[in-house]
Order: C-alpha cells, then sequence, then structure tokens
C-alpha cells in the first residue's frame, strides 16, 4: 500500500498515501485501533486497546530514515510508515 487516492478512513481529510508519503507495510498482520474492541470499562478507564506485531528493529530502520511510524499513535496504525523528517527529533 503506497500511492492511493483517498481520503483517510471515516473523514474526508486527504491521506498522505494520496501524495506518496505514506507505505503500509504487510498489512496482513498488521494491527489497527478501527479493528480491535474497545477496553472494557471494569478494567479501567476506556480506551483502545492496543496491540503490535511490528518488529521494532523495522521500525528503527525507518525512523532512522525521516519516517514516523503509526504504531506510537493513540489511534495506533501499524503498517503505516509516513515520511515526515520534520517530526522526529533531530539526532
Amino acid at each position: 500500500g503506497t500511492y492511493k487516492c483517498r481520503d483517510i478512513a471515516g473523514t474526508k481529510r486527504p491521506s498522505t498515501h494520496r501524495w506518496g508519503t505514506a507505505i503500509d507495510l504487510a498489512a496482513d498482520k498488521a494491527d489497527y485501533w478501527r479493528w480491535r474492541s474497545r477496553t472494557p470499562p471494569d478494567e479501567g478507564s476506556p480506551g483502545i486497546a492496543y496491540r503490535n506485531s511490528v518488529p521494532m528493529e523495522i521500525v528503527s530502520i525507518f525512523e532512522r530514515h525521516g519516517f514516523i511510524w503509526g504504531g506510537r499513535w493513540y489511534h495506533y496504525d501499524t503498517m503505516h510508515f509516513e515520511y515526515r523528517p520534520e517530526l522526529l527529533p533531530h539526532r
């Protein structure tokens, strides 16, 4: 999943895939907040149950080259890598 002229799921805002600056890897193995159920209130504060199966070594490589990873977002999308070097701390 690289270039695709579409909006962000559930919104009318353009996706970064539209500009060719995002890539989705291994979508069949990904974890995405919209696919998960919310944490039941009796187990603490309600929220989105987090899950990830992307090796952190892969995340590290992408981040080293200016990508942000959707697995770090509250509304996580572990397959999503987006080229946004201006958002990363300078090393």
